[in-house]
């Protein structure tokens, strides 16, 4: 029978739910303040910052088609045309969709070792967000000037500054007190020399495209393949 307004629901058996001793499963488990932290800064779990997050990332990846379409009015004979005109924003916003979710992922992959939050990993944070969000500028440039050492030289110290900036959020994450008992020290250790590997990567492609800009975004292929090997390696070390 349904409890009647008065009275109140049966607490479960076990251990009281405090703030301090949560029950098995409670998303409190994960979130819980440090002993001692109490009513001082860090004690808000990831939760905001990550809700956040993947909105700015959503944001970002709807933000790539924007500029694409063809004019209205065409005779059936044009449209295919109009269409393969759009050849180079296509690739360029395909390209940076994948980036754009690889860089998401990682950022997943990062929080879940997050317990706590600090005012250094907020600015962090956004400094990262900003270079993603921004990114479907680069994109649009790309595509109409990808022979142009400006056009690859925008694109490519964008993706830099990202792949910094996840290297900088990894390194809060390793190396400070706001991740959880259980994080994977090593493995964040891994990520954090791949994303600085990558990072590099890109910001030598400028050198490149000084030379050929055609030529540098080959060197981008190399900076998705090498980051998983360069993790393992990392990690074996």
């Amino acid at each position: 029978m349904d409890p009647t307004p008065d009275e109140p629901d049966a607490a479960p058996t076990g251990a009281p739910t405090t703030p301090g001793n949560p029950q098995p499963g409670s998303p409190l488990r994960r979130y819980r303040p440090t002993e001692g932290s109490e009513g001082t800064e860090g004690t808000e779990g990831t939760g905001r910052i990550e809700a956040f997050s993947d909105g700015v990332y959503a944001i970002a990846i709807t933000l790539l088609v924007l500029n694409l379409g063809i004019p209205a009015g065409l005779d059936d004979g044009e449209v295919w045309g109009a269409i393969t005109e759009q050849g180079p924003k296509l690739l360029a916003a395909a390209l940076s969709f994948v980036v754009i979710g690889l860089f998401w992922w990682a950022h997943q992959r990062t929080f879940a070792t997050i317990g706590r939050t600090s005012s250094r990993l907020v600015w962090v944070n956004l400094a990262h967000l900003a270079t993603i969000v921004f990114l479907p500028f680069p994109t649009e440039v790309l595509a109409e000037y990808s022979d142009s050492f400006a056009g690859v030289t925008l694109y490519a110290l964008t993706l830099a500054a990202a792949s910094f900036t996840s290297a900088a959020l990894t390194w809060l994450a390793w190396r400070s007190d706001i991740a959880l008992p259980t994080a994977d020290t090593s493995g964040l250790r891994a990520r954090f020399i791949s994303f600085l590997t990558t990072g590099t990567i890109f910001t030598a492609s400028v050198g490149v495209a000084w030379f050929s800009p055609d030529l540098a975004t080959y060197t981008w292929i190399l900076a998705v393949v090498a980051d998983r090997p360069v993790e393992r390696l990392a990690r074996r070390r």
